[in-house]
């Protein structure tokens, strides 16, 4: 059998390496497919975008040589980056379809609220670094204390913020036609009804599960993460 491929959509300021440990849990029957957004990764050499919409086109430019279903992984940010590209598919008859979305340590985006009055492109490094630390992803302390890491890490940081600003104000209530498994650490800042309200964004079916650990659980045990994933896109599959 084919593997079923999976997109893996990193956090803000972040990149796909967050998902080495899922990727190596993860059973042969899964592809997966981790994707960097510009400027860091593989597309370190590119401009990071600041909106939706470029994110999501940066995106389908390359997953182009799926055919059929796939699945995302998308977590914190790229939940919302993973809805937003299922969204758009389904607005193309004959192509590509996600058939589920794994929405990864984030609220459920139509009661989420900005963390930003302004821009997030006009904010300065200590108040990007706060609001990363109020989110659960505090960026560790080797990085703040190098002066270029820290730079870069606050201009990532911004660009992402922006994309997420970007979503919520125009595409918080998209909704899709795949199903939605929410995923979160029991330690994490989001609140039950904030998970539950994922389900508003799909005329499918949506569950809910809880992993030890935090913002960043995925770290801890993967392997029970790869194990809801599996039996989800098994069922999927039969």
């Amino acid at each position: 059998m084919t593997p079923f491929p999976l997109i893996l959509l990193h956090h803000a300021g972040g990149s796909a390496k967050v998902f080495d440990a899922l990727i190596a849990a993860l059973p042969p029957q899964i592809q997966p497919i981790a994707l960097d957004l510009p400027g860091r990764g593989r597309s370190w050499r590119e401009a990071p975008v600041t909106t939706a919409d470029d994110a999501v086109d940066h995106l389908a430019r390359h997953i182009g040589r799926i055919d059929g279903e796939f699945a995302v992984f998308g977590h914190s940010l790229g939940a919302y980056l993973g809805l937003a590209l299922a969204s758009r598919l389904e607005e193309t008859e004959g192509g590509v379809r996600c058939s589920t979305l794994f929405a990864s340590a984030n609220s459920g985006p139509v009661g989420a609220v900005l963390p930003f009055d302004g821009s997030a492109l006009l904010t300065d490094d200590e108040e990007i670094f706060r609001i990363t630390a109020a989110s659960g992803g505090a960026v560790p302390r080797q990085i703040l204390d190098h002066p270029q890491l820290r730079t870069r890490a606050a201009n990532l940081l911004r660009a992402d913020f922006a994309l997420s600003a970007s979503f919520l104000r125009k595409q918080r209530r998209i909704v899709t036609e795949a199903d939605i498994v929410v995923c979160c650490g029991s330690d994490d800042v989001f609140s039950a009804q904030q998970l539950e309200q994922w389900r508003l964004n799909s005329t499918s079916r949506t569950e809910i599960h809880r992993f030890p650990g935090g913002h960043f659980y995925l770290q801890q045990d993967a392997g029970e993460v790869a194990a809801v994933v599996a039996d989800h896109l098994a069922a999927v599959r039969r």
